[in-house]
């Protein structure tokens, strides 16, 4: 089986035996993940000269255990390996091939491997070490992945840290395309699946996607590598929490924050999609403050020194960095992918700006009434 490849020779069928040093790295709403070295590594070019292909030996690699596909390549299975590598643009993860794990026969998808592991995980490890310019660099490339997504016509639905992985301190690739599906496909469904924290207000109240749920998800992501903590980590993912995101709570900023960032991910999580940016805005808006935060001379420069200065004296309120790493995960708060299925929640509405409507008022009164029956 052989595919035309947009980068890196061909997405080829490897047979098991090519891999070695198969490890455990995590698993997901869709699958197993494993890192594995690659003998034979990816096709780099063709050499004509000597009629055959130049490889790149050797190679670290990501192996995904797609679950019950053992049966047959489901279409679901295809779609993602296509809109992932056709239309994920450069800051989509590179798929080299397809292989069949032999313990349990179900396919799995080969890719390229992120040695810094998820965005999750980088944020965990390094958040002391990434500076403003490495923050905003990384959502920059979060942002031109996404916008490649949206040109394509395309919803990515399952939009979250886990789902971004990195090369490096500054890089960051988009993954996980399994939810992926066409603008104008039937985005409406009995139930949605995701990371609660990361799902639009109006995807829960609704159930339907569009590409401006995506862009309410790159707002949480934002607010996770300004503060290093993942959002929500405190409180239980239950229908609570979905009752209160429809009424506007958004997750806590501990740490100062340049206010045009705050202001640029604020209209991300408005609870009106058609107040929040567009991918192609986001793109050029954060391709622009790469450049300003190095910029004397403007306002996000100024910001940021601000920021920088204070830090030589903290406030009580820049406390919460002294102890990052030793945020506790309440054992309720579940970042992997899986159905969701809440009933009668609010219409979404922005905290503090808006007024509920008096038939708002009355739904969420009737849904608090049926909750306490219900006990």
């Amino acid at each position: 089986m052989q595919l035309k490849a947009r980068h890196k020779g061909l997405i080829e069928w490897i047979p098991f035996d090519k891999f070695t040093n198969i490890k455990y790295l995590a698993k997901g709403g869709f699958g197993t993940v494993f890192k594995a070295k690659w003998t034979d590594g990816y096709i780099k070019s063709w050499d004509s000269k000597n009629d055959r292909w130049v490889r790149n030996p050797q190679r670290n690699v990501c192996l995904k255990n797609l679950n019950s596909s053992k049966e047959s390549i489901k279409i679901e299975f295809l779609n993602e390996i296509e809109n992932q590598h056709n239309h994920g643009g450069d800051s989509a993860i590179a798929i080299y091939g397809i292989t069949k794990n032999p313990e349990d026969s179900n396919y799995m998808m080969v890719m390229q491997y992120a040695e810094q592991g998820s965005l999750r995980k980088l944020l965990d490890s390094k958040y002391k070490d990434l500076s403003w310019p490495h923050k905003i660099v990384s959502l920059y490339f979060i942002a031109r992945g996404l916008f490649a997504i949206h040109k394509a016509n395309l919803v990515h639905k399952d939009f979250h840290s886990g789902n971004i992985v990195n090369e490096n301190m500054y890089s960051s690739f988009i993954t996980d395309f399994g939810l992926c599906g066409p603008v104008s496909q039937d985005s409406s469904s009995a139930e949605i699946f995701g990371v609660l924290p990361y799902i639009a207000p109006e995807v829960l109240y609704t159930k339907e996607y569009t590409q401006k749920s995506d862009i309410y998800s790159f707002g949480i992501i934002m607010s996770e590598v300004f503060t290093g903590y993942p959002p929500y980590h405190d409180t239980p993912h239950n229908e609570n929490l979905a009752i209160q995101v429809c009424l506007g709570h958004r997750p806590k900023i501990r740490c100062k924050v340049p206010q045009l960032l705050l202001d640029l991910m604020n209209k991300c999580l408005d609870a009106k999609p058609q107040n929040r940016l567009t991918a192609e805005e986001l793109e050029n808006m954060l391709n622009q403050y790469t450049q300003d935060v190095e910029n004397h001379e403007t306002e996000l420069y100024k910001q940021v020194k601000e920021i920088k200065d204070s830090g030589k004296n903290p406030s009580i309120y820049d406390q919460a960095k002294l102890a990052r790493f030793n945020y506790q995960t309440h054992k309720q708060a579940i970042y992997i992918s899986r159905s969701l299925n809440f009933q009668k929640l609010p219409e979404p509405v922005n905290a503090g700006k808006n007024i509920m409507s008096q038939n708002t008022v009355l739904k969420f009164i009737i849904l608090m009434y049926s909750i306490l029956c219900n006990r």
